[in-house]
Formats: structure tokens, sequence, C-alpha cells
């Protein structure tokens, strides 16, 4: 989640129930294509049997958040071809998070969620809060396993631990070939039950925030939330050079899910700034529904061409927040030799906002029961553009590095915007730069 920071739509539990749906795709795809989806490693340094995957992530969102990641998963393949598999993943984090309320001409000045000190957004810019940091351990285990000669179970445990947040979950994936091995039908479930430790506490929802020399209105220090996650899945050979993947997830969550740290502006009919509470302005803490239903279809096509692979995915998903979205994911990997392949990626993703998702509200409303300015549930559109670089080392262990530009934007001047917001950008591009780096032993 982050300190000061909380992504509320985290999907750690389905990871997985889609690692086992993946394995199941990328097996498939070798038999179909008569090609490798890796290298196929000359070096050995481990024991037989034994295989690591040793990575670093950097990303960055030029003045807001920047992250650095290291990550190793371990795999041991046993004489019966069961795999037990462990991964730990380090995250850490620092930057600036917009807060929800709306950039206004006149500088604004917010309490800190601890309720110490305060902090400022200069007029006419969006306002962030410069102390967001955190540090997240991951550690998941998984373990695969021939139930029967055409069957296969795999499970998994994860633990995630963050500065304001703990996740344990568990999940289970049931793997079915038929059709001579054609066909893959696969079945999945997955849990999640989170615990949320506020920095400061949470406030009362919709209450005012105050300025940092008075009391706030907190009503605990943490709470919970349980999902659970079904995925229902088919991988089917289409012919030898093509694959096809179809995907339905339907998820289910209970507890908190109000963003303790973001906050809504309330502003009179111009757009102006209503001082209150010690503060020359008013800002009223997000409430979003206590549960949520979310549902996607996902499909998959990989074929072999001309000697390289194309693989082309599209997503819908929706949920009863209001919100839907499309994915489509395109990668075309060009197999330049033995040792060397360039992947170029494209992502497109496009997203029609929360029932209850205000950039900003007007002292003449009725305050509605849920209400979020979070720039995640609003209308929106996310384009991704990279290249992956494969290659053996001089050693002959698979490599490879990643770079990717992602641009997120909205809508900066919508129709509902009050006098005094028409000149201003009421949702920024947010833009970041990706670099990964795999190594593979």
């Amino acid at each position: 989640m982050g300190m000061y920071v909380s992504n509320f739509t985290s999907k750690k539990s389905s990871k997985n129930i889609r690692l086992g749906l993946k394995s199941a795709s990328q097996a498939l795809l070798g038999t179909v294509l008569g090609v490798s989806t890796a290298f196929n490693a000359q070096g050995q340094s481990l024991p037989d049997g034994w295989q690591s995957d040793v990575a670093l992530l950097v990303y960055s969102e030029p003045t807001r958040v920047s992250a650095l990641e290291p990550a190793i998963a371990i795999n041991k393949i046993f004489d019966d071809e069961s795999i037990l598999g462990m991964k730990l993943v380090l995250d850490a984090l620092s930057g600036a998070s917009h807060n929800g309320a709306a950039a206004n001409n006149a500088a604004q000045t917010f309490t800190r969620p601890s309720g110490q000190g305060s902090y400022q957004a200069p007029a006419g810019e969006t306002p962030l809060d410069d102390t967001f940091r955190d540090t997240r351990i991951n550690f998941s285990v998984h373990y695969q396993y021939d139930v029967k000669r055409l069957e296969k179970m795999l499970w998994g445990v994860n633990v995630s631990s963050e500065y304001d947040f703990l996740s344990v979950g568990g999940s289970s994936t049931y793997l079915r070939d038929l059709n001579q091995r054609n066909t893959t039908l696969s079945a999945g479930l997955s849990f999640e039950i989170d615990s949320i430790r506020a920095v400061g506490g949470f406030a009362d929802p919709l209450s005012a925030m105050q300025a940092n020399t008075l009391a706030q209105n907190k009503v605990g220090s943490s709470h919970n939330r349980v999902m659970i996650e079904s995925l229902l899945g088919i991988t089917q050979i289409i012919d030898h050079k093509s694959l096809l993947q179809i995907n339905y997830g339907l998820a289910f969550s209970d507890g908190e899910h109000t963003d303790p740290y973001k906050v809504v502006s309330v502003l009179d009919s111009n757009g102006d700034l209503i001082a209150a509470n010690g503060l020359n302005g008013t800002y009223l803490y997000e409430h979003r529904p206590d549960s949520r239903i979310r549902q996607n279809v996902f499909t998959k096509l990989k074929r072999f061409v001309w000697g390289d692979v194309v693989d082309v995915s599209y997503r819908f998903a929706w949920d009863d927040w209001g919100i839907h979205s499309h994915t489509l994911d395109t990668h075309y990997r060009f197999n330049l030799s033995a040792s060397f392949y360039l992947e170029p990626h494209l992502r497109f993703y496009q997203q029609q906002q929360a029932d209850f998702y205000r950039h900003s509200i007007t002292n003449s409303e009725i305050v509605p029961n849920f209400l979020s300015a979070d720039y995640r549930l609003a209308n929106m559109q996310a384009n991704t553009i990279g290249v992956k670089l494969g290659f053996l080392t001089p050693s002959g262990h698979k490599s490879s590095v990643r770079f990717e530009y992602y641009q997120q934007t909205g809508n900066s001047h919508p129709s509902n915007a009050l006098p005094n917001q028409k000149n201003i950008d009421l949702y920024p591009t947010v833009e970041a730069y990706i670099f990964q780096y795999n190594y593979k032993i």
C-alpha cells in the first residue's frame, strides 16, 4: 500500500492462479510452435534440477514516485517432475503522491496523515504529498505436481508486508489435459486477507480535514479486508503454429476499501477555496463501498510467424463500482539468432470512471454516501510502449533487458469543471520510465 498512500486494487492473491495458467500455455506453446519461448541455456552453475531467476526493476515517475525492486526466484524440479518454487521481492518506494485534492488558482495547505505537520501545494499545481515512502517485502511459495497422467495441481501461499499493510494469501489451480493434450482446462481459486494500518489512524469517512493544530476525526487505526477470486480457463492448440487461451475471472472483496490518505476538495460555486477547520481550504476524507465484485474476460492468441512469435491479448473487465476497462496487449518476438531476440511491446488501456468519482464538489451539494477523487478511479487512458532484448551471456545463461515508457492521461478539462477550474489541468498526464534486467541460471 505505501506509507501515506494506498492502492486498494491490488491482485496479489490471484498471481499464483495466473502462474498456473501461464505455465500451461507456455508448455503448450513450445509443443505447438516447435520452438522454446526462452533460450536453452548452455551454462550450468546450479545443482541438477535447480533453476534461479534474478531480476532488478527500476520505475520512475518524474516529479512523483520512484521505485527500486530487486527480486529472486528459485525453482527445484524433482525426479517425478513436480516443481517447488520460491520467490522473494523487495520494493523500495519514495517520492510524491497525489492526495486527491483538486488543483486550484490559490495555494493550498494540508495536514499530514500523521496529524503532525503540514505541507503545501502551489497555485495551479496538483497537490502532492512528498512524504510518500515505503518498503515492501513479498515472499511466495508454490508447488506443482501431477495428480494423474493428464492432471496437475498447483498450490501457492504468499505473504506481503509494508509499512501500513500486511497481506496473507493462498491459492490452488487445477489443470486437466484433454484431446490428446491439445486442450487444457484450468480452474483456480485464491483468497487474501489484508490488514491495513493507516498512519495516524483512519479518518471518519466524509469528515473534514482539520489543521494540524486541531484534533483529527479518527475512528480506529487498523481495518481488514478479505478477497476471494476464482478463475476458469481453456487453452487450445489450433494448429502446429497457433495457440488460443480464454479465461474468465470473478473476484469478491469485503471490508476496508476506502483509502485513508485520499481527500476530496469542497469549493464554492466559482471553484474557489473555502477556508475552514484552520486551513485555507475544505477537504473531505473519501469514502468507498465496503465490498466490490469484479469480473473479467481474457483472451490471448500466440502464433509462430516466419520464425518469430506474435502474442496478442485482450481483456474486458467490469465491476459493481461502475468501472469498465479494455486492455489490448501485443508482443512481437523477433528471433534474431540462437542467442538473441528482440521483442517490441505495445499496450493500450481505457477505463470508464467509478460511479462515485468526482474531481471536486461544491458546498451547495448534498454530500453523497460514497465519494472519491482518486485519479485511478477516473475516466482515463494509459499506453505503454517498450522493447525487450534477450541474449545469452558468454557463460551461456539467459538474460534480458527491458525498457518501457508509460503514459496515463485523463479528462484535463471536464465539462462539469467550475468557472475558476476551466483554466486548470484537473488530470495532468502521468509519465513513467521502466527498466528491468533479468538473469537466469
